[in-house]
């Protein structure tokens, strides 16, 4: 018997597009609150092809009490329909993965996009080649105390075209 079912091929949730600010080659600088130090590399954001996930790489160092850290790894952002939000699961060069503190999730509030895990992370455009973070840590109260705070400057754009996958 004979299946009449065509395939049809699955499609990005256009909730997708409000990451598109994100999506190009930064230079990252910032400052470290509590034992003080600075933090700096380059972190790049990229659609996967098909548009489902875009895909953030970080690679740099972060300066504390004279030691250098070397900090690198991966972030995978996508949108749950069920829960209408964003969520990210990163894998990073400071541990193993786990599950329970290496996912976030979140929403756009405003131009922010809030993303909640163990720490909580605000990415704000300002303007087209400014991202400002800030990183928080929960500070026992039930409120958030920053840890991080930064800039992305874009870095000068290839000379090829459109990014690849991104959703439509």
């Amino acid at each position: 018997m004979a299946d009449d079912r065509e395939f049809t091929m699955p499609r990005p949730s256009g909730a997708l597009r409000r990451l598109e600010f994100l999506v190009g080659t930064w230079r990252s600088v910032g400052t470290l609150e509590g034992p003080a130090g600075t933090v700096s590399g380059t972190e790049t954001f990229a659609w996967l092809p098909g548009g489902f996930f875009l895909v953030h790489h970080w690679a740099g160092a972060f300066d504390v009490g004279g030691a250098t850290v070397i900090d690198a790894g991966y972030e995978f952002f996508d949108f749950d329909p069920v829960a209408c939000g964003f969520r990210t699961h990163f894998f990073s060069s400071l541990g193993p993965y786990d599950a329970a503190n290496s996912q976030y999730r979140g929403d756009f509030h405003g131009p922010a996009l809030v993303l909640v895990g163990p720490a909580r992370v605000t990415r704000e455009p300002d303007g087209d080649d400014k991202v400002r973070y800030v990183g928080e840590v929960p500070d026992g109260k039930g409120g958030w105390a920053p840890w991080l705070r930064g800039e992305l400057t874009r870095a000068p754009a290839p000379a090829s075209g459109a990014a690849v996958g991104a959703p439509r």
